[in-house]
């Protein structure tokens, strides 16, 4: 799926979804810009949801592209979406957050994009490091 986004730069950009909801892509006249990877995971208790395993958007970082991003996702896939931490040290999955990663994650946990880390049983010790 496609999706044309306005970004905050007053460019459009195209946001790329694969059909399974793992693989986000950013482009812009066809010059790829950014990419965000997601891994389909289920609870013990049957509930489902994506996690977030790379988040690589720095060429197209502050104009409401990442968020969008996750919106979109949100709506076509209707799952809730989760994101690692940065402190607890790097995950096998890739899932730990660095750079501008985790001031994003938690600006969108704030505005109920992506579940709350305690969701996924991570601490949230560093969360109110991000504000």
């Amino acid at each position: 799926m496609d999706r044309e986004f306005y970004a905050a730069d007053g460019k459009i950009y195209t946001i790329t979804i694969d059909d399974e909801g793992e693989d986000i892509s950013v482009t812009r006249d066809g010059k790829n810009l950014g990419k965000i990877r997601l891994e389909y995971r289920e609870d013990g208790d049957g509930s489902a949801y994506y996690h977030i395993t790379h988040l690589a958007l720095e060429a197209c970082k502050r104009l409401g592209i990442g968020q969008r991003c996750l919106e979109i996702h949100k709506e076509a896939f209707c799952e809730p979406l989760t994101a690692g931490t940065s402190a607890l040290g790097q995950f096998d999955d890739g899932s730990h957050l660095t750079g501008d990663g985790p001031a994003f994650i938690a600006k969108m946990r704030k505005k109920g994009i992506v579940a709350p880390s305690t969701a996924v049983n991570l601490t949230t010790a560093d969360d109110e490091d991000w504000d």
